[in-house]
């Protein structure tokens, strides 16, 4: 099997189905897994009333253990050769997985990142321009610097949307399993020596009153898991 789609939910009624769909709808050898993370909203009941299908497999999360360990749920589970992760929020656009799939397979990489910024400017005054229009945007600004400056890369975006090789993946030993899951995973990709690339993606930000999760605060937990993987390894 070419690829498995790992679809983390946490209450998104409104989007699932579209997002189920969207998967469904690429054209390549896949499985998907659907991690729902304790929906409250009824996005549970949703999942539990969809027709049998071989081609899809749903965990329901007993607690609300976090984004990161749906991913490593998924992962586990995972039978293809190469993993891709659907926010069933729908601000990514899934057609992304052709171009990172081909991108992968091109160029051996172990993982590829969809960048938000890859066509953006990004000296000092194309920064604080992306700052001014998109102010959401800094906690971005300011993780990617850290791991580009503490393991020598030169990543645009990176906690866009997600592909990897999943043998390279299942070595990683990750312990995050909230918001800081992304980030440690990051710096242990280069802790590992992946392979890594970056194709740009479309993105459409979700505004707060339509649920937006990410929060300020969450720059905190972000750098501390960048810091601690560095100096801890």
């Amino acid at each position: 099997m070419k690829l498995t789609i790992i679809i983390t939910v946490y209450n998104e009624k409104n989007t699932i189905l579209q997002a189920i769909e969207d998967a469904k709808s690429v054209a390549i050898d896949k499985e998907i897994i659907i991690i729902d993370n304790c929906s409250t909203d009824g996005t549970r009941e949703i999942l539990k009333n969809l027709p049998p299908d071989s081609m899809i497999k749903i965990i329901f999360q007993p607690e609300n253990y976090g984004y990161g360990r749906s991913v490593k749920t998924g992962a586990a589970l995972a039978r293809g050769e190469y993993m891709y992760i659907q926010y069933s929020d729908l601000e990514y656009d899934i057609e992304c997985v052709y171009r990172m799939t081909d991108a992968a397979e091109k160029n051996n990489l172990d993982a590829v990142l969809g960048s938000r910024l890859y066509n953006e400017r990004m000296g000092i005054t194309g920064i604080f321009s992306i700052i001014k229009k998109r102010p959401y945007y800094l906690g971005t600004l300011i993780t990617t610097f850290l791991i580009n400056l503490l393991y020598g890369r030169k990543f645009t975006d990176i906690i866009g949307t997600r592909f990897y090789r999943t043998a390279s993946f299942k070595k990683l030993d990750l312990k995050s399993d909230n918001i800081a899951f992304d980030f440690e995973l990051a710096g242990r990709m280069c802790v590992a020596g992946f392979n890594i690339g970056e194709i740009p993606v479309l993105y459409k930000a979700r505004k707060a009153r339509e649920g937006k999760k990410v929060k300020v605060t969450d720059i905190i937990p972000a750098v501390t898991a960048i810091l601690r993987t560095k100096i801890f390894g």
